[in-house]
Protein backbone atom coordinates (compact mmCIF):
# COMPACT_ATOMS: atom_id res chain seq x y z
CA UNK A 1 0.00 0.00 0.00
CA UNK A 2 1.11 3.28 -1.03
CA UNK A 3 2.34 5.71 2.35
CA UNK A 4 1.73 9.84 1.90
CA UNK A 5 2.36 12.53 4.30
CA UNK A 6 -0.03 14.54 5.68
CA UNK A 7 0.29 16.80 2.57
CA UNK A 8 -0.61 14.34 0.05
CA UNK A 9 3.06 13.98 -1.05
CA UNK A 10 3.40 9.97 -1.87
CA UNK A 11 6.20 8.18 -0.02
CA UNK A 12 8.26 5.33 -0.25
CA UNK A 13 7.25 2.21 2.45
CA UNK A 14 10.58 2.67 4.11
CA UNK A 15 10.59 6.70 4.62
CA UNK A 16 9.44 7.85 7.93
CA UNK A 17 9.80 11.75 6.84
CA UNK A 18 8.62 13.36 3.71
CA UNK A 19 11.25 14.41 2.05
CA UNK A 20 9.36 17.71 0.82
CA UNK A 21 7.72 19.16 4.00
CA UNK A 22 9.67 17.09 6.69
CA UNK A 23 6.31 15.88 7.76
CA UNK A 24 5.83 11.76 9.41
CA UNK A 25 4.08 9.48 6.32
CA UNK A 26 0.69 7.74 6.75
CA UNK A 27 -0.23 4.33 4.84
CA UNK A 28 -2.87 5.33 3.47
CA UNK A 29 -3.79 8.90 2.10
CA UNK A 30 -5.24 11.05 4.19
CA UNK A 31 -7.48 12.43 1.02
CA UNK A 32 -8.38 9.06 -1.63
CA UNK A 33 -9.72 11.41 -4.31
CA UNK A 34 -6.43 13.29 -4.10
CA UNK A 35 -4.43 10.07 -4.38
CA UNK A 36 -6.05 9.07 -6.85
CA UNK A 37 -5.39 12.38 -9.26
CA UNK A 38 -2.36 12.75 -11.63
CA UNK A 39 -0.49 15.58 -13.01
CA UNK A 40 -2.60 15.12 -16.19
CA UNK A 41 -5.52 14.87 -14.69
CA UNK A 42 -4.95 18.01 -12.23
CA UNK A 43 -5.92 21.39 -13.56
CA UNK A 44 -2.37 22.57 -15.09
CA UNK A 45 -1.24 25.72 -13.44
CA UNK A 46 -1.02 29.16 -15.89
CA UNK A 47 -0.30 32.71 -15.76
CA UNK A 48 -2.23 35.61 -15.51
CA UNK A 49 -1.26 36.59 -18.57
CA UNK A 50 -1.79 32.80 -20.35
CA UNK A 51 -5.40 31.47 -19.43
CA UNK A 52 -6.01 27.59 -20.04
CA UNK A 53 -8.24 28.13 -23.20
CA UNK A 54 -5.45 29.61 -25.18
CA UNK A 55 -2.71 27.95 -24.26
CA UNK A 56 -1.92 25.54 -27.11
CA UNK A 57 1.06 22.59 -28.07
CA UNK A 58 3.58 24.32 -30.55
CA UNK A 59 5.51 22.09 -32.86
CA UNK A 60 9.00 21.40 -31.96
CA UNK A 61 10.20 22.03 -35.58
CA UNK A 62 8.69 26.01 -35.38
CA UNK A 63 10.55 25.94 -31.87
CA UNK A 64 13.86 25.29 -33.92
CA UNK A 65 15.57 28.80 -34.47
CA UNK A 66 17.78 28.80 -38.00
CA UNK A 67 21.71 28.09 -37.39
CA UNK A 68 24.25 30.96 -35.75
CA UNK A 69 26.44 31.68 -38.57
CA UNK A 70 27.91 34.67 -36.97
CA UNK A 71 28.81 37.77 -34.46
CA UNK A 72 28.20 41.33 -33.73
CA UNK A 73 29.88 42.12 -30.45
CA UNK A 74 29.59 46.15 -28.68
CA UNK A 75 32.76 48.07 -28.72
CA UNK A 76 30.91 50.83 -27.09
CA UNK A 77 28.05 52.35 -25.53
CA UNK A 78 26.04 50.69 -22.79
CA UNK A 79 26.43 47.22 -23.88
CA UNK A 80 30.30 46.98 -24.68
CA UNK A 81 31.41 43.85 -24.84
CA UNK A 82 28.01 42.15 -25.66
CA UNK A 83 27.72 40.07 -28.50
CA UNK A 84 24.98 39.14 -30.50
CA UNK A 85 24.35 36.14 -32.42
CA UNK A 86 23.33 36.38 -36.31
CA UNK A 87 21.36 33.46 -37.62
CA UNK A 88 21.27 32.31 -41.02
CA UNK A 89 18.77 34.52 -43.10
CA UNK A 90 17.56 38.40 -42.05
CA UNK A 91 18.52 39.84 -38.93
CA UNK A 92 16.65 43.15 -37.88
CA UNK A 93 19.46 45.36 -35.91
CA UNK A 94 17.67 48.19 -34.10
CA UNK A 95 16.61 50.02 -30.71
CA UNK A 96 13.22 48.36 -30.90
CA UNK A 97 11.60 45.63 -29.46
CA UNK A 98 11.00 43.57 -32.08
CA UNK A 99 14.19 43.47 -33.15
CA UNK A 100 16.65 40.60 -33.56
CA UNK A 101 19.66 42.04 -32.52
CA UNK A 102 18.68 44.52 -29.84
CA UNK A 103 20.82 47.64 -28.97
CA UNK A 104 20.15 50.01 -26.54
CA UNK A 105 20.77 53.39 -27.55
CA UNK A 106 18.60 56.64 -28.29
CA UNK A 107 20.85 57.43 -31.64
CA UNK A 108 19.82 54.15 -33.16
CA UNK A 109 16.74 53.66 -35.24
CA UNK A 110 13.73 51.48 -33.83
CA UNK A 111 14.71 49.21 -37.28
CA UNK A 112 18.33 50.82 -38.30
CA UNK A 113 19.49 48.44 -40.52
CA UNK A 114 18.97 44.72 -41.54
CA UNK A 115 21.96 41.98 -41.74
CA UNK A 116 21.46 39.20 -44.06
CA UNK A 117 23.04 35.91 -44.35
CA UNK A 118 22.07 33.92 -47.96
CA UNK A 119 24.51 31.89 -50.04
CA UNK A 120 27.60 32.64 -48.27
CA UNK A 121 27.65 36.07 -48.03
CA UNK A 122 26.87 38.71 -45.31
CA UNK A 123 24.68 41.73 -46.67
CA UNK A 124 24.31 44.68 -44.15
CA UNK A 125 21.88 47.14 -45.33
CA UNK A 126 20.41 50.32 -44.19
CA UNK A 127 16.73 50.78 -43.45
CA UNK A 128 16.44 54.33 -43.63
CA UNK A 129 18.16 55.37 -40.26
CA UNK A 130 18.08 58.69 -39.25
CA UNK A 131 21.80 58.43 -38.34
CA UNK A 132 22.96 56.14 -40.93
CA UNK A 133 25.12 52.55 -41.12
CA UNK A 134 28.81 53.27 -41.29
CA UNK A 135 31.48 50.59 -42.19
CA UNK A 136 34.71 50.20 -41.14
CA UNK A 137 35.12 54.44 -40.67
CA UNK A 138 33.75 55.38 -44.36
CA UNK A 139 33.27 58.91 -44.75
CA UNK A 140 29.59 58.35 -45.84
CA UNK A 141 26.68 56.31 -45.41
CA UNK A 142 25.84 52.91 -46.56
CA UNK A 143 22.76 51.79 -48.30
CA UNK A 144 24.21 48.48 -48.95
CA UNK A 145 27.30 46.62 -48.60
CA UNK A 146 28.17 43.01 -48.12
CA UNK A 147 30.67 42.20 -45.33
CA UNK A 148 33.96 40.49 -44.32
CA UNK A 149 35.20 39.28 -41.34
CA UNK A 150 36.51 41.90 -39.02
CA UNK A 151 34.68 44.42 -40.43
CA UNK A 152 33.39 47.39 -37.94
CA UNK A 153 29.64 48.50 -38.40
CA UNK A 154 28.63 51.91 -36.96
CA UNK A 155 24.85 52.47 -36.23
CA UNK A 156 24.36 55.65 -34.64
CA UNK A 157 26.92 55.97 -31.91
CA UNK A 158 27.50 52.24 -31.33
CA UNK A 159 30.62 50.59 -32.74
CA UNK A 160 30.40 46.56 -33.68
CA UNK A 161 32.61 44.63 -34.89
CA UNK A 162 31.49 41.87 -37.23
CA UNK A 163 32.79 38.14 -37.02
CA UNK A 164 31.60 35.14 -39.32
CA UNK A 165 31.94 31.28 -38.70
Amino acid sequence: MAKFCPNGHQMADTWEICPYCQKPGFASPPNPAAAAATRLESTPATSPEQPAAARKTVLLSETRKAPVVGWLVALDGAQKGEDFRIREGQNIIGSGADADIQLHDVTISSRHASLRYKDNKFVLSDLDSTNGTFLNSGSGPIAREELKDNDIVTLGGVSLKFKCL
